[in-house]
């Protein structure tokens, strides 16, 4: 991580995000000159107050539960409970905290784990404090980040061809869209002008291929993959 200045108004906007107090942040990085040279520049701003920092997943999680922190930054790989599965569990207990992801490596796998997990960005140690913060920037404002040289990882994820949807026949992505909609199975059927049993058939392989358990379980899957949106 280089440390690079942040000036000027920059500096000025990181980052309350809104808060009348510091963003309290917890740091989980088994690399001690690492870890602690971060807590160094991130303390010399204003707006951060460091309330723990540990090289172990298991403290990490216990330091969210006891601090309630706003933001986690955490390496993906540490001793005692690896960072990924930290960080779900902090997702899990601390829901309020955001998480951005510290990592050496940006394969596709890697990134896709610690977003499953529940972070809400991802940057690679061997960025400047410039773009570590404007990453920080992101998730505090509820949005997600990657760094920029990851962009091609992004790209291929939503290029590739292992979308467990890719297992539905056209007809039977079309009755997973009209359930995860919120049509009933008769709507279905008169919709697409086929019988009940026949949606129910659909219905059944639908779940089966996907291996969800429901049609709560099946919507979730939609909305994910982008067969269906919130918007109205």
């Amino acid at each position: 991580m280089q440390g690079n200045h942040v000036g000027g108004h920059r500096a000025d906007r990181i980052l309350s995000q809104g808060m009348d107090r510091p963003v309290r942040v917890v740091l989980a990085d088994d690399q001690e000159l690492m870890r602690e040279g971060l807590a160094a520049l991130l303390s010399q701003q204003e707006r951060f107050e460091v309330v723990g920092t540990t090289g172990d997943g298991r403290d990490c999680l216990r330091l969210c539960v006891d601090h309630k922190p706003d933001l986690l930054l955490f390496n993906d790989s540490m001793p005692g409970l690896n960072g990924i599965e930290a960080a779900r569990r902090v997702a899990s207990r601390c829901p309020q905290t955001r998480m951005l992801c510290l990592s050496e490596t940006g394969d596709r796998p890697c990134v896709r784990a610690a977003f499953d997990a529940g972070a809400h960005g991802y940057v690679l140690k061997r960025c400047t404090f410039a773009n570590l913060v404007d990453g920080i920037d992101s998730v505090l404002s509820s949005r997600y980040h990657v760094s920029p040289e990851l962009a091609h990882v992004l790209v291929e994820a939503f290029c590739r061809d292992d979308d467990p949807a890719s297992v539905l026949t056209p007809r039977e992505k079309e009755v997973a869209q009209l359930y995860a909609e919120g049509l009933s199975t008769r709507q279905i059927a008169e919709r697409l002008h086929i019988s009940m049993k026949t949606v129910g058939t659909h219905r059944e392989h639908i779940l089966a291929k996907l291996e969800v358990d429901g049609i709560a379980s099946l919507t979730r899957y939609a909305l994910r993959a982008g067969l269906v949106s919130l918007d109205p």
